[in-house]
């Protein structure tokens, strides 16, 4: 099980993942409130998807993470392999390591960049 630490470093190198994507590609993703409820350390983060991008990520209490339209839950050592590169998201989502509560469509946008 990683540490809060390790969990707050890996949401910071998603954020330079999804920015470092292609801006033609990132002018594609709808803007999104998300949120990812780390669930064997029982912490959230929330931001906004704004044109491809992370943007304005908080640390909240779970609870908290309701209002979000793309809501990730996956333990902290996936989400450290997922920004590695170790887990892909696909075969994370479809073996249930990663859920996703959220449109079809906007699981099917996460997918391609991650």
């Amino acid at each position: 099980m990683a540490d809060i630490e390790e969990v707050r470093e890996a949401i910071g190198r998603l954020g330079t993942i999804l920015g470092g994507a292609d801006p033609d590609f990132r002018r594609k993703i709808p803007d999104r409130t998300v949120s990812a409820w780390i669930k064997d350390l029982d912490v959230a983060f929330t931001g906004r998807l704004a044109s491809g991008e992370l943007v304005d990520v908080l640390e909240v209490d779970p609870v908290e993470r309701s209002a979000a339209q793309l809501k990730l839950t996956l333990s902290s050592d996936d989400l450290i392999d997922l920004v590695a590169g170790r887990l892909h998201f696909g075969s994370g989502w479809a073996r249930g390591r990663i859920r996703v509560d959220a449109r079809l469509r906007d699981v099917l946008e996460l997918r391609k960049f991650l």
